[in-house]
């Protein structure tokens, strides 16, 4: 390409299903969720440099750089290929939600050096993204997908276009936290009916659209559960943690059912009604 300079949007993602089936030897759990891209995106802005760096805007605070998966991106592109990038964030997705935001910022970053500088095939990529996060080769993908093992084995799906409105609270839920607190076996969504139900109506959906991990992070967060039982109250189909929580989705019929209940929610720290569909870095 013949400009060092790119901005991109980074989708969020959330999890119709999440099944833990158990605990592995490597003290990972196995998983089976369908995933699907949201149109809820952090912005992303890249340019080749000589040495990295990184500037964020938002409402929290950029994790430290050991931890900033944005970093581990530009750092892991920068060994196979020895260049580095400046990387500005602007944070929109909402942190420790289950909605993926720094996946979603590292799959960018992942994606936009290997457009503007090359050097990496697609085959690679996803190796890269693998070693940096279990959701980030989805993020890389978009769309909608089975995701197996520890989120990295991806089946590609049609995307169904699913209204709904996304509420987080005040609290949030630290994915090794909630999963070093697990009691197993969880409760098992059924994730078969779900995958035959994807491309019909919500209706028909919705009773499948089901978390293992709601309940256990309910037990550490209990405005999770209240805010799970508040969609329903004002009209969802279902309600359901997303990923490993905090953020609580509720199915609606259309668009103009979620706009209607948004309202009611003008309390909650972040509430949006967004979409699924096939939306990728």
């Amino acid at each position: 390409m013949n400009t060092n300079f790119l901005c991109l949007l980074a989708p969020a993602k959330v999890n119709l299903t999440l099944d833990v089936l158990g605990r592995r030897n490597d003290g990972y759990h196995d998983l089976c969720s369908i995933m699907a891209s949201i149109n809820l995106y952090d912005a992303i802005t890249l340019s080749v440099a000589h040495e990295f760096a990184l500037t964020w805007e938002g409402s929290c605070a950029a994790p430290p750089q050991e931890k900033n998966t944005a970093y581990l991106a530009a750092k892991a592109f920068y060994e196979q290929t020895g260049r580095w990038c400046r990387i500005h964030i602007n944070k929109r997705i909402p942190i420790e939600a289950g909605l993926g935001g720094g996946s979603a910022d590292a799959a960018a970053v992942l994606r936009g050096m290997q457009r503007l500088v090359g050097g990496v095939d697609d085959k690679s990529l996803f190796a890269i993204a693998r070693s940096i996060g279990a959701d980030v080769p989805f993020c890389l993908m978009g769309g909608c997908a089975l995701a197996e093992g520890i989120g990295e084995k991806l089946t590609p799906l049609p995307s169904p276009t699913l209204h709904l409105l996304l509420l987080k609270g005040t609290g949030g839920i630290s994915t090794p936290a909630l999963f070093n607190s697990l009691s197993l076996p969880c409760t098992h969504p059924d994730t078969a009916a779900a995958l035959n139900a994807l491309d019909g109506p919500p209706e028909i959906l919705a009773p499948f659209l089901q978390n293992s991990l709601q309940g256990p992070a309910i037990s550490l967060v209990p405005e999770i559960g209240q805010l799970a039982d508040q969609l329903l109250n004002a009209g969802a189909l279902v309600s359901f943690m997303t990923g490993s929580g905090s953020c609580v989705a509720g199915l609606f019929p259309t668009e103009a059912d979620a706009l209607a209940a948004l309202p009611s929610f003008d309390d909650i720290p972040f509430s949006m009604v967004c979409r699924t569909g096939a939306f990728a870095v």
